[in-house]
């Protein structure tokens, strides 16, 4: 298929630009799993891969795309086309040995949606790796949702009536969306299979008043936060070539074209030294999003 072809040139580009960038700034270590037991469930897998990004079991995780990265999986945000319209990111294990792990995402304005496909990502490369052809859904979905919210806090704070009211402070404090709490809940024996589809047909035809797009595409809420983007890419750069990130310089480093690199840049954050004048114009507030990366 022509998005697959696309998607993979999109990875190895993403691939040789993190390597350039490597030679001039400090990589974060790898610190995802890499050997997950044979007959470990996606849940298991999911609370060692908290462990192994010093994620608090207890509690929500505030930034997830700054958490993945600090983990040393670099993430683009681009505006690329997926094979299936259903999916909002892919993931890639790149290089020779296919050692680097790279995740790969369009810019959805839903923050849940966000920080949902990116775990549903993490959860491909910690349970897949080395597997070729079709990977299991499912397992990568259960991965995510007991990532973002372990299955103990989940029955913890479960409501005692179910309803998608009643759903939406566990989806503001653990900021998961309603469709994945809901099967959260199914695969922890919370909720029936009938009441399942019941409330899966509510958010089918729930509307959002202002953009009329139906709940189960933009969940109430979808506006409250910010959806996240990654930093990485810009703070080695701004770190290790004392430059900010433009396409211009990027293609000087791996010489791939100018407007697909304008994507990469696009799709980050702004860089620390960006973010730093900006605070002195403003003092008194500390930065959120400033990664501590030294120079090689």
């Amino acid at each position: 298929m022509a998005e697959v072809d696309a998607l993979t040139a999109f990875a190895e580009m993403g691939y040789e630009l993190f390597s350039a960038l490597s030679e001039h700034a400090t990589r974060p270590p790898l610190r995802v799993p890499l050997q997950i037991k044979e007959g470990d469930s996606p849940e298991e897998a999911a609370r060692l891969t908290r462990a192994a990004l010093d994620l608090p079991e207890s509690d929500p995780i505030d930034h997830l795309v700054h958490a993945v990265e600090r983990s040393g999986v670099p993430i683009f945000v681009a505006d690329i086309k997926m094979p299936d319209a259903r999916h909002d990111a892919f993931s890639v294990w790149g290089g020779d040995f296919h050692e680097q792990p790279i995740v790969m995402a369009r810019p959805v304005n839903s923050w849940e949606r966000t920080r949902w496909s990116v775990a549903h990502e993490l959860g491909h490369l910690v349970l897949h790796r080395g597997r070729s052809g079709n990977v299991d859904e499912e397992e990568a979905n259960r991965f995510a949702n007991e990532f973002l919210l372990p299955a103990d806090l989940l029955v913890a704070e479960w409501p005692h009536a179910v309803t998608l009211s009643s759903l939406m402070p566990l989806k503001d404090r653990w900021q998961i969306s309603l469709a994945a709490l809901i099967k959260h809940g199914q695969n922890n024996g919370l909720i029936e299979d009938h009441r399942v589809s019941g409330l899966f047909k509510q958010l089918s035809a729930r509307k959002d008043p202002v953009t009329g797009v139906t709940w189960r595409i933009q969940e109430p809420g979808w506006s409250d936060r910010q959806p996240e983007r990654p930093r990485l890419i810009s703070a080695m750069t701004e770190r290790g070539l004392e430059q900010s990130p433009t396409a211009s310089l990027f293609s000087s480093l791996i010489g791939w074209p100018v407007d697909i690199l304008e994507e990469v840049v696009a799709g980050q954050r702004r860089a620390p030294a960006v973010e730093q004048a900006r605070m002195k114009r403003s003092p008194g507030r500390v930065p959120d999003n400033v990664i501590a990366l030294r120079r090689a």
